[in-house]
């Protein structure tokens, strides 16, 4: 995490260059990337599981029916039939989960958490 915070830092001080974007552009431009629907991927794996990795790798904590912890961690994803696993609660508190993700959560509704005025 090191390592990135520098390299942001220096692509941030690029910004004098004319070619280059300000700082805020360049993370709305990271999270469009990390917020971006991956449709092959939810028709692979699901969308309760496809919802499960983007909300995870936007910063977002995951609650799935019958479990009471929290699952935070991407590389922890529960295994097991695709099935198995819906999605109850979502709390995106301080996450850079932005509405073009929203595809991932398809057409049935779930309790979200969060600072939600700073959803994008």
């Amino acid at each position: 995490m090191m390592l990135f915070g520098k390299i942001s830092q220096q692509l941030c001080g690029l910004k004098k260059l004319p070619w280059s974007c300000d700082c805020r552009y360049f993370w709305g431009w990271l999270n469009a990337v990390f917020n971006k629907v991956d449709y092959e991927r939810i028709r692979d794996v699901g969308p309760d599981r496809a919802a499960s990795e983007w909300l995870l790798r936007c910063g977002a904590m995951v609650r799935y029916h019958g479990q009471e912890r929290w699952q935070k961690d991407y590389n922890h994803l529960p295994t097991g039939p695709l099935d198995k696993y819906k999605i109850q609660a979502i709390d995106a508190t301080d996450s850079c989960i932005m509405s073009i993700g929203f595809d991932y959560m398809g057409n049935y509704p779930v309790l979200l958490m969060g600072n939600g005025g700073a959803l994008q």
